[in-house]
């Protein structure tokens, strides 16, 4: 037999030596403020320009004085600072922004280890409007000094933001009007308890009433709101169905570019073509953008001090009314207006109606003011349209002529009227001289450049800002937080375009300095 050969055993190999990570334990360190974020870090940036900016319209608010009993107020500045920061990470939430500086480094250098409450947060962000527009007409002027704004060229959009108030909460005039007369109801019966002496909790008692009149208030705006809607519709059977929310009366139905239908504002920006700043913004109800051109304008002249050389938009805005507004100001416009064949196409389409049987299929009859089809009948002259910027003659034909006629299937789907032809026959002075304009290769050039400078800001203030849906309600809540929204993208770019270069030429100068 062969010998019996003994199994081999591998000394065991020792564990790897890491060190432990005890999370159970509590350090004490020493916090330098100071070095809590690097010198080129963007909240330096903020502090350094808030400190340029006048608030003098936000110093003269705070009650607390010095010298007189009551707590000290918090630093407008410092406050303004901690939302612009907030805003350019996506935060805005107070109550989360309130948390975050417990421990953010960014924040935590702002207020030098303090902690503002949200309430106090909230109510800042809420108000101050008319300093908040200030204080963008300030750094707009800031910008144009540092030769970032020109005014040579202005490209102009709108994107809708979703409101606060939900879908679920439209309702119709019958349904408003009980919930106003509950609301008065129960107003009446809380002052009712208070004449009787209350439940015995002032502060929980105080806060109901509040509430009931707020809630009474704001059932009288959806009345007034829910009466503007009816009056933008066309037939009884719309305004009959026409609907108001009852927890945020001013927002209106939109739809949005995935095509969801939302509570919304439509929130129109100005950017100024040279370095893509914002220089003017509006908040509409309009889910349309066809009449917001001309008041841009006006608030970007409202807020840098003149009218821009040449504005650009899209085919929303360009119709007979901007294209005259343009020219009583001053402005040279482009935009994108639709040819009337291209228009007469998508109806002849929408109605069933062979291409082969347009407008240009029928003969005028000049001298007996009629048509001639196709098929040798004549149409009669029945009156004169205007749609959009361009007038039109219409004829009719009669019904038993379409009926039996062997083209009716491509011709007149719906023979029961007959088929109605509107022929072109004249268009609007200016309008003509702008579509001619339009087609020479200067304008194009001009207007390619809508793309990449209007909708930039739109894309960055919802994707970078986070700002698809306002936190606050109701039109001049959503105004001010809009207003938030443009401040903080035009700070971002003076960072961008301004500060950090000259930061970095500072930190280059010094390292050169210390080697030689």
């Amino acid at each position: 037999m062969p010998p019996v050969v003994a199994p081999v055993i591998e000394p065991e190999k020792p564990k790897a030596k890491v060190k432990p990570i005890d999370r159970s334990q509590g350090v004490l360190r020493p916090v330098i403020v100071e070095e809590l974020v690097g010198p080129d870090h963007k909240v330096r940036a903020i502090w350094e320009l808030t400190g340029q900016l006048d608030l003098s319209g936000y110093y003269g608010k705070i009650q607390s004085q010095e010298g007189k009993a009551g707590s000290s107020a918090w630093n407008p500045q410092l406050l303004l600072s901690v939302w612009l920061y907030a805003y350019s990470e996506q935060v805005t939430s107070a109550r989360y922004l309130s948390t975050l500086m417990e421990y953010e480094p960014g924040l935590m250098w702002l207020a030098g280890l303090g902690v503002v409450n949200y309430w106090t947060l909230n109510a800042f962000r809420s108000s101050h409007q008319e300093e908040l527009s200030k204080l963008l007409a300030e750094l707009l002027g800031v910008l144009s000094h540092e030769g970032l704004i020109t005014l040579e060229c202005v490209a102009h959009d709108g994107t809708k933001i979703q409101a606060q108030a939900g879908s679920d909460t439209f309702r119709r005039g019958k349904t408003l009007e009980k919930e106003i007369l509950k609301a008065q109801e129960l107003v009446v019966e809380l002052e009712r308890q208070e004449a009787s002496g209350g439940s015995g909790n002032a502060r929980r008692d105080a806060a109901q009433r509040r509430a009931a009149r707020e809630r009474n208030e704001r059932m009288k705006l959806a009345a007034e709101e829910l009466e503007k809607v009816r009056a933008a519709k066309k037939s009884e059977q719309e305004r009959a169905e026409a609907r108001v929310s009852l927890t945020e009366p001013e927002s209106r139905n939109m739809k949005h570019g995935n095509n969801a239908i939302e509570p919304s504002y439509n929130v129109q920006i100005s950017v100024d073509a040279e370095q893509k700043i914002i220089v003017g913004f509006c908040l509409t109800q309009s889910s349309s953008d066809s009449g917001c051109l001309q008041e841009a304008m006006e608030q970007v002249k409202e807020t840098v001090g003149r009218y821009p050389e040449q504005s650009v938009a899209d085919g929303g805005f360009t119709n007979q009314a901007s294209i005259h507004d343009m020219n009583q100001s001053g402005i040279d416009f482009y935009g994108s207006l639709a040819e009337p064949e291209m228009r007469q196409a998508a109806s002849m389409k929408a109605a069933g109606i062979d291409p082969a049987f347009g407008p240009s299929a029928f003969q005028v009859l000049t001298e007996s003011k009629s048509l001639q089809c196709p098929a040798g009948k004549i149409l009669e002259y029945v009156r004169q349209s205007k749609k959009g910027d361009t007038t039109y003659w219409q004829y009719q034909a009669e019904s038993k002529d379409c009926g039996g006629c062997e083209y009716q299937k491509q011709c007149c789907p719906r023979p029961e009227k007959g088929r109605l032809v509107s022929i072109r026959m004249e268009e609007n002075e200016e309008v003509a001289a702008f579509r001619e304009k339009m087609k020479t290769e200067a304008a194009q050039q001009i207007y390619k450049k809508r793309g990449p400078v209007a909708e930039f800001p739109n894309a960055w203030i919802k994707e970078k800002l986070g700002i698809r849906k306002f936190r606050l309600r109701g039109m001049a809540k959503a105004t001010t937080e809009a207003l938030w929204g443009v401040l903080t993208y035009d700070v971002q770019q003076w960072i961008r375009l301004s500060w950090r270069p000259k930061v970095m030429a500072a930190v280059v100068g010094n390292g050169a300095t210390q080697l030689a």
